[in-house]
């Protein structure tokens, strides 16, 4: 009888030790380390957007889950599960999981689920460019108190990521805290430029490279380095920045090294996109400025011409809010009507693909240095006179953003330090004086909106 006992507790032991018991932690995906991992098009996409969620290490838990994030179970199990949003909007989905002896334990995640209207900017339209991450912080002060004073909306500037996340992980962000706060605390809208490799994501050697090639201006070789990049900048900076431009200038072999990849720069642009969107839907999305006008000039090398032709033929023309263009005309040799006829050219070319979003000069100019790009050099008075046809006379662009507000250098030689309205000790020439006397004019974004 004692032996048919002992025999029962080994036996009921036995069974006992066979029941699913909770191991480790359950873990929901997709989540933001496979975003990060992966790329984002499983938590970020456009309305109707299908994704697929599932459990690790959640054997001997029972899942209830809210997919549609309305409150309410609509699923159980710990099986993947294939979830659809119909409509716009950030939602939050979750399952909630319950084990024997165990309180519940509810995950969630964040899916961001985007519309076909592009985000709206905030509507002024006179901005400039200023590298603020680059100039000397004793300067920004003085710098952000001119262009405020002078009428400037918005700033342009760069914000580097070899400077940044000089190594992989390690973000540095002391160099554009302060110049972006400054800027906002002055009421200046903010658009960053985000780009510029660091050498361990392109894996360029640089000193191999030949004397005047940018080390930063070759493509990252994982594309999902730039889109982790573009969603801690953006998530840093939100409610402070509120657009981003996605590049500078792709079409250029100045700014793509070795030679431009419309191709490359599309897959770039759309890995970008989405993880700025998952970080802030409201985030304006400008496609990286094209140089020239994105089609062709003339002057372009082969692999340089009708960028905007190909983004327009796939899916980068559903990965930006707004398109920039850089069209440089000289004053006098090419003057208004050319820099207009280059601009109405974009425009139409837009139209005609049905598409209605805003298009954005984010770099036009002229410098008053000598022979600039082997052309006729201008005085200081015949740039101050541009300054006033371009804000003046240009229809079109809902914003134009001048290339440079300041010199980036003392007593420069090179034409290419002389774009600025200011000399480098912020002393005015004569396109700053152009440009505030349009405000005292009464020339503003309330009483000259952009036309069409």
């Amino acid at each position: 009888m004692r032996l048919t006992f002992l025999v029962a507790l080994i036996v009921g032991a036995g069974c006992s030790s066979r029941v699913p018991q909770p191991l480790g932690r359950p873990v929901l995906h997709p989540n933001l380390s496979d975003a990060l991992a992966r790329g984002f098009a499983s938590l970020v996409g456009r309305a109707p957007f299908t994704t697929q969620l599932w459990l690790d290490d959640a054997a001997g838990f029972e899942a209830r889950w809210d997919t549609d994030a309305d409150g309410s179970i609509d699923a159980s199990g710990v099986r993947p599960h294939k979830v659809r949003f119909e409509r716009p909007g950030v939602y939050e989905p979750s399952v909630t999981l319950s084990a024997p002896g165990q309180p519940d334990l509810t995950l969630r995640q964040r899916v961001v689920v985007l519309g076909d209207a592009p985000v709206p900017s905030a509507p002024a339209r006179y901005g400039v460019n200023e590298d603020l991450g680059w100039d000397p912080p004793r300067q920004i002060p003085a710098e952000i108190a001119l262009m405020k004073d002078s009428g400037v909306a918005w700033v342009r500037l760069p914000v580097r990521w070899q400077w940044l996340e000089p190594q992989r992980g390690l973000y540095v962000w002391d160099r554009y805290e302060d110049a972006v706060d400054q800027a906002r605390d002055a009421g200046l809208e903010l658009l960053a430029v985000l780009g510029g490799t660091p050498l361990w994501s392109s894996g360029v050697d640089r000193r191999a490279l030949p004397r005047g090639v940018d080390w930063d201006s070759f493509e990252p070789r994982d594309t999902r380095d730039f889109a982790a990049y573009v969603y801690r900048v953006v998530e840093r900076f939100s409610g402070r920045i509120g657009a981003y431009e996605l590049m500078n200038e792709p079409n250029s072999p100045v700014h793509w090294n070795p030679r431009p990849d419309v191709a490359r720069f599309i897959e770039l642009l759309c890995a970008g996109y989405l993880a700025a969107k998952y970080a802030d839907p409201n985030a304006v999305i400008v496609a990286g400025g094209l140089n020239g006008n994105g089609l062709s000039l003339g002057w372009e090398a082969p692999e340089s011409r009708d960028f905007l032709r190909a983004i327009y033929s796939g899916p980068g023309a559903r990965c930006f809010d707004v398109m920039a263009i850089h069209p440089f005309a000289h004053p006098t040799e090419d003057g208004v009507a050319a820099l207009q006829s280059w601009i109405d050219e974009t425009k139409r070319f837009m139209t005609a693909q049905g598409d209605r979003r805003e298009l954005w000069l984010t770099e036009t100019g002229w410098s008053s240095g000598r022979s600039l790009w082997g052309h006729t050099t201008i005085s200081e008075k015949q740039q101050a006179e541009w300054v006033r046809a371009i804000y003046l006379d240009i229809v079109g662009p809902q914003k134009i953003f001048w290339y440079n507000f300041k010199e980036d250098r003392a007593n420069p030689t090179d034409p290419e330090g002389q774009w600025g309205w200011l000399r480098y000790d912020l002393t005015p020439k004569p396109a700053f004086r152009a440009f505030s006397d349009l405000r005292r004019l009464g020339v503003t974004d309330a009483t000259r909106p952009p036309r069409s």
